[in-house]
């Protein structure tokens, strides 16, 4: 499947990417993770430093599959709001779910700070802006929901987001502990950190999923690879049938601009908004622009190159709308497939009939933050721990 098409950016900030073997004989091991993007090597990481034997298998080159289309917005707020999950789901699981994340985006910055490549992982404010009048009603009340239960937030009015943010809009809410981050070079060096703690790697490496045995599977040049868990972190290459029912896919657009020179707007801020579907902006180390938008229900790509650099462009008109005195100048183009779950949550931990098969797939479009906290929970889950989360992200949930 092919998860994106356009002219990508992360892939050329880095000079010299790793390459790595295939796997060319049978082995074994305690957790066969098969998929090497953000997800798989941030679970190996976890993994690997309670002293578990790991094994990570990538079917084409690590880090280049959806993770070179993420645009690198780390939040630990959902595009779903807690008011909204509290009416769906309940006030108790919801505010666990939310304390997972915030948990998760602490954890990702204690992670990157250990790494010693460079991710380019900076801290950033998020500010979430009411799109008309009409949505400021329920953004008040998602602010007395998140400062009743602890969260990091701050309500700003028209005025002040405008003297603060130079954003004229309605209303929004400053949260902190966010960040943005270089997804392919954070990739790299988890990698290099992850080999150094044991992990074992091969790229170029299918495995054959519809034939996985109770502890072995087979690659597709037919080496078998015992294992005692296997997790699978394959992102949306593959729609599983015991969720594909919940599983909603979804192209976005995006776009990296030319360096703009300094910050484009105060303290390069991370802004998206309450409208559906909703403009999301940060800016990059080299003081370029990355927005995305424009998200449409279609389960494939978009192929047509003149079609992408137009929604790119109309992005782009967006970003300018917000601030007037910006012209935004393309420089690379692009759309991925992502997907969603139909409540909005994530997919971890085991399948419901095999009890050493677990999933570990991010859904929604916070999924690093996910993938972090479901290291956490599927560590647990192998070793014999209870997870305070766990349950509400389960499969059969």
């Amino acid at each position: 499947m092919n998860l994106y098409e356009g002219q990508m950016y992360w892939d050329k900030t880095v000079v010299d990417p790793l390459r790595i073997e295939k796997l060319g004989t049978g082995t074994e091991t305690q957790v066969l993770i098969i998929g090497g993007g953000i997800t798989g090597n941030l679970c190996a990481h976890v993994l690997a430093k309670t002293g578990l034997k790991v094994l990570v298998a990538e079917k084409g080159h690590v880090g280049r599959g959806s993770s070179l289309a993420n645009t690198g917005l780390l939040q630990y707020r959902s595009d779903k709001m807690l008011i909204d999950f509290m009416d769906d789901i309940g006030p108790e699981p919801a505010y666990l779910f939310y304390r997972m994340c915030l948990e998760a985006m602490d954890q990702l910055t204690d992670l990157n700070r250990g790494l010693t490549a460079p991710t380019d992982y900076s801290l950033r404010d998020t500010i979430y802006f009411a799109s008309s009048m009409e949505d400021t009603d329920p953004l008040r009340r998602e602010y007395r929901c998140l400062k009743r239960y602890g969260f990091p937030v701050e309500l700003l009015e028209r005025e002040e987001l405008k003297q603060r943010y130079r954003i004229d809009k309605p209303a929004a809410l400053r949260t902190w502990h966010d960040a943005e981050v270089n997804p392919y070079r954070m990739i790299q060096a988890l990698v290099r950190r992850n080999l150094e703690l044991g992990v074992r790697y091969y790229e170029n490496t299918e495995l054959d999923l519809d034939n996985i045995h109770s502890n072995t599977i087979l690659t597709r040049d037919g080496h078998p690879v015992g294992f005692d868990y296997l997790i699978l972190t394959t992102g949306y290459t593959r729609l599983y049938e015991t969720i594909k029912d919940r599983v909603i896919p979804r192209r976005t657009y995006a776009f990296c601009s030319e360096p703009v020179g300094g910050a484009p707007w105060p303290d390069n801020v991370m802004i998206w908004e309450t409208s559906r579907p909703y403009l999301y902006l940060r800016t990059t180390a080299d003081s370029r622009i990355i927005a995305g938008g424009l998200d449409e229900d279609r389960p494939d790509p978009e192929t047509n190159p003149d079609q992408i650099r137009a929604k790119a462009r109309l992005i782009a008109d967006q970003v300018e709308d917000l601030f007037p005195y910006l012209k935004v100048k393309l420089a690379y183009a692009w759309n991925g497939l992502f997907c969603g779950s139909t409540d909005g949550l994530p997919f971890i931990g085991p399948d419901p009939n095999q009890s050493n098969i677990l999933y570990l797939l991010g859904y929604e479009g916070n999924g690093m933050c996910y993938s972090m906290a479901g290291a956490a929970i599927l560590t647990d889950y192998i070793q014999g721990r209870p997870n305070p989360y766990q349950s509400i992200v389960r499969l059969d949930r």
